[in-house]
């Protein structure tokens, strides 16, 4: 199944506030997303890469996202599409 992401607005209203060093973290930890999903959620794939890549459930259909420090991306992934 091929990954779509789907950036909400208040998201791209979110990375405004963010000084360039922090964007940089969070187009790794897409780049990270993007790399977990494509190797069939093969968590070692992105470790080559990352060594601190996180990846875990929050609730119900909820997870975090992160490679370092206290920046994180919150998803919800959605099976439909």
């Amino acid at each position: 199944m091929p990954l779509f992401l789907f950036f909400a607005s208040s998201f791209e209203r979110s990375l405004k506030n963010l000084d360039p060093q922090q964007k940089a973290v969070i187009a790794r930890i897409i780049e990270s997303l993007e790399i977990y999903y494509s190797s069939g959620c093969n968590i070692a794939k992105v470790l080559e890469t990352e060594a601190r890549f996180f990846y875990k459930k929050l609730r119900h259909d909820f997870y975090e996202a992160g490679v370092e420090g206290k920046l994180r991306i919150v998803l919800r992934k959605d099976g439909s599409k």
